[in-house]
């Protein structure tokens, strides 16, 4: 798991191993349990290097990102 921007700042890390979770919604509830701090941050995940919205099931080595919010032009 790798963590970007702000994010980094809230949780102290830029990279985590974690034993392998079936899904981001269990992810998320994990995440939320070390790092409390996140849930008031808006940030999107990222799967294997494609943005996802809702839950989406998680394979053995599968990358995930905590993006930031992004600002565009």
């Amino acid at each position: 798991m790798k963590f970007f921007g702000q994010l980094v700042e809230i949780t102290g890390v830029t990279d985590l191993h974690i034993p392998f979770i079936a899904d981001t919604t269990a992810l998320i509830q994990s995440i939320n349990k070390t790092f409390p701090e996140l849930k008031q941050s808006p940030y999107r995940l990222a799967v294997n290097m494609k943005v996802i919205q809702g839950n989406v099931q998680l394979q053995p080595g599968s990358e995930v990102a905590f993006l930031p919010p992004f600002a565009g032009g």
